[in-house]
């Protein structure tokens, strides 16, 4: 397991979403090092830091009944960049960073001097390399570490701090980023090393539990063109983005940059930025906040339409992907059995935490997210650097009631999740839940997940 040990993160006060208040006016003299706030930090999309969204206070108390089992479906923690964001990295970067400082030298750029003095010595971490694209990083185990830890601070009797397999089953993908992070919620939970004591279950080839959108052909043919994304590429708002960040880092008239070189220079700045909050990321200082706000845009109109509510048509689709885990989630809440864990937790990806709130029904929109709303959708519910952090997780915590009908608990990273027809603080009644998702206890999962209806 390789974890860069340069990349240390302490955790950071929550950071406004200042995109809430309305599209910001691009500022071209903005300087990124001298902003105490830096609002952008939270506006990275599914690069976004978790630390910027994840609740401050868990309330146990919620429920006078007993609390008796916990769910958790959590995304890994933050990573190192994907094998293709790591090849445009390699091949524009340099270029770039040399291009930059010879405009600034050339009195082009509107860069503040204290962006520049970031910017010059900057180079991309050579440790860096095609083979350990996106493992986990020092950042991303905290993260997980220090959920485990709040989890169970506000959950003692469901989560005890010495292991065992009766206790506890702990289930994560074949990748090493998932596994990484679910020993890092182990350390939470039992201490420095604690994860050795755990057995975690063997990841099946065909992962149907935690990756089923891998092995449906349905799911591929819907999703297989991203219509809005890239209309929204050619359109007013992102064509002025470009402009704006190529006129700010010195690239005028025809050496304009390209949209691959910005989405090249975005993805270092977010990562560099996630993997260290305490260091001020060097090439963020060719974007303004209103620059942000764009390429978050762009980047919920890809998860919004590809895991979100975007295919109206396709919605049971969307919802039915999840049987098997919401049968796992279904049949561990209403059984009663001595030999039953006290926790289930699974480690997985974006895609199946984003999946999940639709088959939930939450954060949903009434107008879609398109090409043509972006000034419109301020205050879109369905907004990646929120839905889909970095350790995204679902809980649900069971308090076992005198009248036979639980409390369910819903957390959606670390604060209520409000479903409909339940209360404002998370509480659902277990008897309203398992009515409204009968048809996974109920049915086929291998004839349900890949089916529209």
């Amino acid at each position: 397991m390789l974890i860069l040990s340069h990349l240390f993160i302490i955790a950071l006060a929550a950071i406004l979403h200042t995109s809430d208040a309305g599209v910001s006016m691009h500022n071209p003299f903005y300087c990124y090092s001298e902003d105490p706030i830096k609002p952008q930090i939270g506006m990275f999309g599914t690069k976004s830091t978790y630390e910027t969204s994840r609740g401050r206070n868990i309330d146990p108390n919620v429920s006078t009944c007993t609390p008796s089992k916990f769910w958790l479906l959590s995304r890994h923690g933050t990573r190192l960049p994907s094998g293709s964001d790591l090849r445009r990295i390699f091949e524009h970067s340099e270029r770039l960073h040399r291009e930059i400082l010879s405009n600034y030298d050339q009195g082009k750029t509107s860069l503040c001097a204290s962006d520049m003095e970031l910017i010059r010595p900057w180079r991309f971490d050579p440790n860096i390399t095609a083979d350990v694209d996106q493992y986990l990083v020092v950042a991303g185990w905290n993260e997980l570490q220090g959920l485990g830890q709040r989890y169970q601070a506000a959950f003692p009797t469901l989560l005890p701090s010495t292991y065992s397999r009766n206790d506890y089953f702990f289930r994560t993908t074949d990748r090493q980023r998932t596994l990484a992070s679910l020993r890092a919620f182990a350390d939470g939970l039992f201490g420095y090393n604690g994860y050795e004591q755990v057995q975690f279950e063997e990841v099946p080839q065909q992962d149907y539990l935690l990756r089923p959108y891998d092995l449906c052909p349905l799911y591929d043919e819907v999703v297989e063109e991203p219509v809005e994304q890239n209309a929204f590429v050619e359109g007013p708002e992102y064509q002025e983005m470009i402009a704006q960040v190529s006129a700010k880092l010195g690239f005028h008239g025809s050496h304009t940059l390209r949209a691959v070189e910005v989405e090249t220079l975005i993805t270092i700045c977010r990562y560099e930025q996630i993997w260290d909050l305490n260091s001020t990321s060097p090439l963020c200082g060719g974007f303004s906040v209103a620059n942000h706000q764009v390429l978050e845009y762009f980047e919920d109109l890809e998860y919004y339409w590809k895991v979100g509510f975007g295919h109206r048509n396709y919605r049971r689709l969307f919802e039915n992907l999840n049987c098997n885990l919401m049968q796992d989630f279904l049949n561990f809440i209403r059984t009663n059995e001595v030999t039953d864990h006290k926790a289930r937790i699974f480690s997985t990806h974006s895609t199946i935490l984003q999946l999940i709130l639709v088959t939930l029904g939450v954060f949903e929109d009434e107008v879609q997210l398109t090409r043509h709303n972006f000034a419109l959708q301020t205050n879109r519910l369905w907004k990646s650097s929120l839905v889909a952090p970095m350790g995204t997780n679902v809980a649900v915590i069971r308090y076992d009631c005198e009248d036979g009908d639980n409390d369910l608990l819903f957390l959606f990273n670390e604060k209520p999740l409000q479903i409909a027809g339940c209360a404002a603080n998370g509480v659902c009644k277990q008897s309203l839940i398992l009515e409204r998702f009968s048809r996974f206890l109920e049915g086929n999962c291998m004839e349900i997940f890949c089916r529209n209806s």
